[in-house]
Parts: structure tokens; sequence; C-alpha cells
């Protein structure tokens, strides 16, 4: 009897062991902490229970079945049992006398009549094991031991539709956990963020609590990284954004410290907010706790794996990004140190030559700024020895290299070199068979004379190398110390109709050409005064078309009152009488 008691108690223990064990997998799998004690314990529990039926099992615990009476027997078989019977009687009344004699002479010597009895203490270990594992199975979350099972995440059912009758109003969604899982599932996430403002944390399960702050912080983050529509979001919202998907991973580690996909996704975060070094580590402890983590469903959303995150490429933009800060700071080491780490990877190795050379385009911007002219040479030469360039990179470093070389020259008033910049520039990256050039161009005032869509650089680029070089030029011939030439008037004009072509109606290159027309080209003089009235109008800052123009206004207006005084003077003196026919007709011719 004893020992079917306790199988019945081990399987009891079974049980307990089997929803604590369930627990702890849950667990692991949600990224909660484990109940590791209560699973371990509830399965030592079960085994000692076990181990107390086999011990009962084997000790003989269990009393035998007796078989069933004979019901007849023969006369001497029941005369010999009796006499058994009577001989027994006689050697327990003599087996007590004993006992009685050996306690008289030596109470300890006692014999107990029960200890003949079969042993009850496995019995009672097992029910001390048992009830102990109820206790056992308190130590851990209760929230995990039975777990509310989660709905399906269920489509939107369409309004019915009677024939004859107003169209029905669609019916309004639930906001639930399944609602939001589908619509962070969809990419809706404007509609995802709206249901999430509807729901309570408070009145969810625990389980359910984690699955809302993940995909509400999931859909935080795509809202900002592939916004609908393709729509950039602003720079505050941006913002706030982002400090709100960090606020939610942040709870929601705290609830499970171990759920790898929300810390995958807090270090895309850290990563979109700049903190690189912060994005690094968190997204490198979410990639061992993902190749461990088993296969589920986050909510209906499809979790981060390591076979489906691109931890290779969010590893090797961190350290690129990181090295760039290295080399900002003359970290050399450092930053060898880093870009060595992204070759071992591989993914990204080809973008180390651009870092390298984005890194030192931006040397060379502020050395320019700070008059540093030698070290931005010294920086420009660095970028064309870089290797490895895939073509297009290769080609974009080339024309970064040649427009900062033609800053240079210029800042530093070799004007010769600036002269010869310009020169292999529009040698190498000017578009070939450009439209002749005409005065009517700066008359121009909305389609350019070239198409922006057919230009490989911006047309600003073009116009403003192109001014460059006309102002080169002028300086270079006005060091002579006379008036251009109309050969350099020919190239300076050029030059500035060319600029026009690229930016129509810009105002620096028109005032220049006014000038210049009003200057040497006294046939124009109409056009130039037009066009430095039009440049002015649109905000020239050159004090010098300003004086310009009003000097030439001045000297119109004496021109024009010297030929009204001489109108006005010849004709009273050709009306006087005293004045021959012959000699009027001479004045007149």
């Amino acid at each position: 009897m004893s020992a079917a008691i306790i199988w019945v108690l081990a399987v009891v223990g079974l049980v307990q062991a089997a929803f604590a064990l369930r627990a702890y997998l849950l667990e692991k799998r949600e990224g909660l902490p484990r109940s590791s004690a209560r699973a371990a314990l509830s399965v030592a529990i079960a085994l000692g229970i076990i181990g107390m039926g086999i011990f009962t099992q084997l000790s003989g615990g269990s009393s035998p079945t007796k078989p069933a009476p004979i019901a007849e027997r023969d006369a001497p078989t029941q005369t010999k049992i009796d006499t058994l019977k009577k001989e027994i009687a006689g050697l327990t009344e003599a087996l007590v006398k004993k006992q009685d004699e050996l306690e008289a002479i030596d109470p300890s010597q006692r014999v107990e009549s029960g200890s003949i009895a079969p042993a009850e203490w496995p019995l009672m270990v097992a029910v001390a094991l048992m009830l102990f594992g109820f206790g056992v199975l308190a130590l851990g979350d209760l929230s995990t031991l039975i777990p509310r099972r989660k709905k399906p995440a269920a489509q939107p059912e369409a309004a019915e539709q009677v024939p004859g009758q107003p169209v029905a109003a669609e019916k309004p969604e639930t906001a639930d956990v399944p609602t939001l899982a589908g619509h962070v599932h969809a990419g809706r996430w404007k509609k995802a963020l709206a249901c999430a403002a509807k729901i309570s944390a408070e009145g969810l399960h625990k389980l359910e609590v984690l699955d809302f702050l993940y995909l509400r912080a999931f859909a935080t983050v795509m809202a900002v990284a592939a916004p609908e529509g393709d729509v950039a979001v602003g720079h505050q919202d941006r913002t706030d954004k982002l400090a709100a998907a960090a606020k939610d991973l942040e709870r929601l580690l705290e609830l499970a410290p171990h759920m790898a996909e929300a810390r995958w996704l807090s270090g895309y975060v850290k990563a979109r907010a700049a903190d690189w070094q912060g994005a690094l580590d968190t997204m490198r402890a979410a990639r061992e706790e993902l190749g461990a983590a088993p296969k589920m469903e986050r909510g209906g959303l499809r979790p981060a794996r390591e076979d489906d995150v691109p931890f290779a490429e969010n590893e090797s933009v961190c350290l690129l990004m990181l090295a760039e800060g290295k080399l900002a700071t003359a970290d050399n080491e450092g930053a060898t140190r880093l870009f060595d780490e992204v070759t071992k990877i591989g993914v990204l190795a080809g973008q180390i030559p651009v870092a390298m050379v984005t890194h030192r385009i931006l040397a060379v911007r502020e050395h320019i700024k700070a008059n540093k002219l030698v070290e931005a040479a010294e920086g420009i030469a660095r970028i064309r020895q870089v290797e490895g360039l895939e073509e297009d990179a290769q080609r974009q470093a080339a024309i970064a290299c040649d427009v900062y070389d033609v800053a240079i020259q210029y800042t530093a008033g070799e004007l010769d070199k600036t002269l010869a910049a310009t020169r292999t520039f529009f040698g190498r990256w000017l578009p070939s068979q450009l439209p002749d050039v005409e005065d009517q161009v700066a008359d121009e005032f909305l389609l350019p004379a070239i198409d922006k869509a057919k230009l490989a650089l911006p047309a600003e680029l073009y116009r403003g190398l192109f001014f460059v070089e006309a102002v080169v030029r002028v300086d270079l011939a006005s060091r002579k110390g006379q008036p251009l030439s109309p050969e350099d008037v020919d190239a300076i004009a050029t030059l500035l109709l060319r600029a026009l072509q690229f930016q129509p109606r810009h105002r620096e290159s028109l005032a220049a050409l006014g000038a210049l027309y009003l200057a040497y080209r006294k046939d124009r003089t109409e056009k130039a005064l037009a066009w430095l009235d039009a440049a002015i109008t649109m905000g020239v800052r050159s004090p010098r078309a300003r004086a310009l123009l009003a000097e030439a206004r001045r000297a119109e207006l004496e021109r024009k009152e010297l030929l009204a005084m001489f109108r006005s003077a010849s004709a009273r003196f050709l009306s006087d009488p005293a004045v021959g026919v012959a000699v009027r007709k001479a004045l007149i011719e």
C-alpha cells in the first residue's frame, strides 16, 4: 500500500517538474529572468519521490497479496494446521516472556512490538517532498507557470454591404496587441503607433506587456528609418521618436534582460543616435544571445535571429564610424585597429578607403577654413594616393581633389596655378557638346541652356568654377596695368556666359557680365545697364557694381542734359533770320 501511495506522489512531483521546466523554457524564450533554481529543485524533488518509490518496492514495503483460502481440506491436513497454530501461539507466549526477562535485566534492550513491521519512513519522506515541491513552485515568476494563451492577429472584418443601402461605415478596429502586431507586420507604422496609443499596458498580462513594448518600439524606430511614403522625418520628430523608442526598450530590458531582439533593437536606436560605441557593444551582446535563442514569434512579428539580421554590416558600420572618429583626433593607430576589424569581418572592407577619403576631405576643408593651405595641399595629395576604391568612389574622390585644388590655389593667391587647375577640371569633367555661347543666355529667366538632369555633377559647381576662372583672368590681365585686350574680353565674356548657361540669372555672373560690357563693349551699353540693374535688384553684394551703375546712370543723365541744351541752342540759332540759307543748310548737314 505504501509503494502505491508513493508512486501517486511521484506522478504529482513529475507534474510539478513539468510546470517548472515549461516556465523556465518560456522565460528563456521571452528573455525574462530565468527561474533556474525552481526548475532544478522541482526536477530534484520529482526524482527523490521516484527514488523513494523504487526503494520501497525493492525493500518489500508493500504487503504481499494473500492467496485465497481453501474452502475444503481433508481431516489430517486440518489437524496438522491446528497443531501448528497451537505451537505458534505457545512460541509467541514464550517470546513475550523472554522479552520481559530481557527488559527486566536491561531496559535498553527492549524490543518494540512494531519493529518487525515494514518501515513507513519512505512514505513520510515522499509526502514531505511533494509538499515542499508546491512551495518550490512559488520561488520563481508565477505568471510564467500558467501563461495566458496568445490570440492570433485578426484581420479586420469588412463591413457588410446591403444592396440599395448606404455604404456601411467600417467597424472600428480593436485596440489590442494582436491588432498592433498586424499593423507592424504590414509596415503600417502610423496605424501601429495610433493603435499602441490606445492600449493600456497596465491591463495586459506580463507576456503581453513584453510584446506590446517591443512592437511599439519597433514601429517607432521604423517610422524614422523607413517612413511611409518616403517622406523624410524632421529633425525634432526624429529625435523625439528615437527617445520614445529608447525609453520603451529600457523598460522592456528591465522586465526581460535576456531578450536578444530587444537588445539588438536598442543597439540600432543607439546607432541612429550616433552612439557608435554603445551600439557596437549592445549589438555584439545581442548577437551572442540570438545565436542560442529558439525560433519564435514576437507578437506575430518574426524576431531578429542571427541568420536574419545583418550583424556583419551593422558592426562594420559602427566600426567605420568609430574609425573616422579616431582619425579626426589623429589617433591613427586606433583607427588602424578598427579598420583591421572591418577587414576581418569582410562585408564592408571596401568602404575602408571611402572612410579614409571622407575623413581626409573633411580635414582638407578645415585646413582651408583655417588658412592652413600647405596642410590642405598635403591632404589632397594623400587623398589621391588612396587605393582600393571602387570606380564610382574613385571618380568622386578625383572630382573632390580637383575642386579643392582650385580652392587652395585661389586662396593662396596663385592665379596662374588656379587657372591651370580650372582648365584641368574642365578638361576632365566638363560635359561634351555644350551649346554655343550667345548674349541671349543672360536674358534667360527660367530654362537653363543645359539640362541639369543630364549632368554628372551639380550645375552650381560648373557655374562656380567658370565664375572663378573669369575672376582669375581679370586679375591676371589687370596686373599688366593696361586695359583688357579684345581677346581677354572675349574669353572672360565667354566664361561668364557659360556660367549663366548652367545657372540662369545668377546675380554675380550677371553683374560681372554687365560691368564688362559697359566698360569694353559700348555698343551694348543699354543691355549692360539692364543686366547690372537686374543683378542689383536680385541683391548682388558687390559695392563696385552698385557704384558702376550709379556712375553710368549719372553719365547718361549728363549726356541727355547736354544733348537737350545743344538741341535747344541749335534750334534758336537755326531759326535766326540773320543766318543765311546756305549757312543753315551747311550746319544741318
